[in-house]
């Protein structure tokens, strides 16, 4: 998720200061590009069971694979590492699609090269995610599509966390250190059960970076400032998730209580923006609201009242973006992104409406793509 969620966020952030009111946005829509001009049905509202909404939008992602096993970024219109390492996890979460994530498996054993590394330096969040995507299909992250030592995911990533000195902990070169490829890389070490020391690092180190509201800012370099989504700046519902998801994994400890900062970054319909203002005139997404779902399942917090609103729980606002029986046949069990259909928000959503946190474990997966059953259509 370090490239994907990144380019998720972004796109979230784009919509949200357009609806703002916003005069500028530099980074284009995702769902804009997807669906073009035409007008969209909005998510349809019927009530559906976690397990139906899951099994669904793992049916449509995988029909929406390529032959080849590959993910082909609805943007660019060209095959994704990331985003086929999203749907790996996504399939498995559901426990659907055994033979989409074989062969996306082999795919990404192929194509993973340029996309956890550039100009010869390593990512650390797509080492992370990929590694993440390969222990929930069940592969060995540390002979990922062989036994070179370029193949040694594991490796690679213990290489570049620094073990001393006042960055101990950093996966990365310091400059450029963020809660996502740092929460993607701690949480792929304790997925390998990788060294105690440095899982331990890793996880101190986040957590000395949570700010006093009990979020997380996207960069782990700069002071701790007020969420504002006019500027670009302060703790974001996004980076928070996957840092909650990542320290308890590694068995930590939060200075302040995560569900708080959710809490107040809640929108009336239960469900969650990225950033964590409520009420400021940003509305939810399915990207987000993923994120949070996850995270609360993970601190064990998805029940409690608090985050209840008029009625409507984060599970259940999340189930409300996703596309059902109203919708054409090729979008059902597909979410929504500010209304209109979107393949990178289904990838997130998918793991969430499953009850799954990070990091998936490999289970055996049903070979069936699921589809909501409609009258007509």
């Amino acid at each position: 998720m370090q490239a994907s969620v990144r380019r998720a966020a972004r796109a979230c952030l784009a919509a949200m200061l357009l609806g703002l009111g916003a005069a500028a946005v530099p980074v284009a829509s995702a769902a804009t590009t997807q669906s073009g001009a035409r007008a969209r049905l909005a998510p349809h509202a019927q009530p559906a069971t976690v397990t139906e909404a899951a099994a669904a939008g793992a049916g449509w992602i995988a029909r929406d694979l390529s032959a080849s096993g590959a993910l082909v970024d609805a943007v660019s219109g060209k095959p994704s590492a990331g985003d086929t390492a999203d749907a790996i996890l996504a399939l498995v979460a559901a426990g659907e699609g055994a033979s989409q994530v074989k062969a996306a498996t082999h795919w990404l054993e192929h194509h993973f090269s340029s996309y956890v590394s550039a100009k010869g330096v390593d990512s650390p969040g797509a080492l992370g995610l990929v590694m993440l995507a390969a222990v929930a299909a069940g592969a060995d992250p540390a002979h990922f599509g062989g036994r070179a030592t370029s193949n040694d995911l594991v490796a690679r990533l213990r290489a570049i966390e620094r073990l001393d000195g006042a960055a101990a902990g950093v996966f990365g070169p310091t400059s450029s250190v963020n809660a996502f490829g740092q929460s993607l890389a701690l949480l792929a070490l304790v997925s390998v059960k990788g060294s105690a020391m440095a899982i331990r690092l890793g996880e101190a180190y986040l957590v000395r970076r949570q700010c006093a509201d009990g979020g997380w800012e996207y960069s782990l370099s700069t002071p701790c400032a007020k969420p504002d989504p006019k500027t670009y700046s302060g703790p974001d519902t996004n980076s928070t998730a996957l840092a909650v998801m990542a320290i308890v994994a590694a068995a930590g400890h939060f200075a302040h209580s995560p569900v708080a900062f959710f809490a107040k970054s809640q929108e009336a319909n239960g469900s969650f923006g990225y950033y964590g203002v409520s009420g400021d005139g940003q509305r939810g997404d399915a990207d987000s609201t993923g994120e949070v779902v996850q995270a609360l399942i993970a601190l064990r917090a998805i029940n409690d009242n608090q985050l209840v609103r008029d009625a409507v729980t984060p599970e259940r606002a999340l189930e409300n973006f996703q596309y059902r029986c109203n919708a054409p046949a090729s979008e059902r069990g597909e979410f929504s992104y500010y209304g209109a259909p979107n393949q990178y928000a289904t990838l997130q959503a998918v793991p969430a409406v499953a009850g799954e946190t990070l990091p998936i474990r490999p289970r055996k997966l049903s070979p069936a793509e699921f589809s909501f059953s409609c009258s007509a259509g």
